[in-house]
């Protein structure tokens, strides 16, 4: 998934996976275990995790969504 940034240009960001606090998890935050991701999306999180970018393009995971792994992330 990406999403434009608007100004000049409109530049194309991917979507990142970042570590965050579990105390930052609100009650309405959307919170999916790894094992809940298709296997296809499991594979693009872990890679995601994994890599340096941390850049992600799995189906089912949208900006704001929170994946718990070893650790929490939040899709940004």
């Amino acid at each position: 998934m990406s999403r434009s940034i608007g100004g000049s240009g409109g530049a194309d960001v991917a979507t990142v996976v970042v570590e965050c606090d579990p105390s930052d998890v609100g009650p309405t935050d959307r919170v999916r275990d790894l094992d809940q991701l298709t296997p296809a999306a499991r594979r693009e999180f872990l890679d995601a995790v994994s890599g340096s970018d941390r850049a992600v393009d799995a189906a089912g995971l949208t900006t704001g969504d929170v994946v718990r792994f070893t650790e929490y992330y939040r899709i940004i």
